[in-house]
């Protein structure tokens, strides 16, 4: 529960930092459990103790974190549920792959979360900000999804 309390606490730390955007190319990066094409510019910073990723557009319009935790026999829904309350989240929904659901950042910015996983990790991503380079990146992500 302190794992998942602490990504809670990063992913709102990081959500204060966008503003605006602007296009760029993209490299592949590779993670111990995934890889995902992060576009020229984009900040990275990976916590292996963690095993936490934040990616920063240049400008700070936009970010993107995904982190993995070890699933402790919890359910899925139960997993997506509990980061969903505990960022005050709404229309928390059920898709093929998992669960998504939005919440506010600071009360003006909207993020989208997801939650997928397995019986053994659970990877939770969440979009915060607008820019094109965003979704490029979300969906060219490979590996626990």
């Amino acid at each position: 529960m302190a794992k998942k309390m602490y990504v809670v606490a990063a992913v709102a730390l990081l959500a204060v930092f966008v503003a605006f955007e602007a296009p760029s190319q993209a490299k592949v990066m590779e993670f111990d459990f995934f890889s995902l094409d992060v576009p020229d510019g984009w900040k990275v910073e990976e916590d292996k103790e963690t095993v936490t990723v934040s990616i920063v557009a240049p400008d700070d319009s936009a970010a993107m974190t995904l982190a993995i935790i070890k699933n402790e026999g919890e359910s899925l829904e139960k997993y997506a549920s509990e980061f969903c309350s505990e960022l005050n989240g709404k229309n928390l929904r059920k898709t093929d792959s998992g669960y998504l659901f939005t919440f506010m950042v600071a009360e003006v910015l909207e993020a989208q979360a997801s939650v997928t996983g397995d019986d053994n990790l659970i990877l939770f991503i969440t979009l915060i900000g607008e820019h094109d380079d965003l979704l490029k990146m979300a969906g060219s992500l490979k590996g626990l999804i």
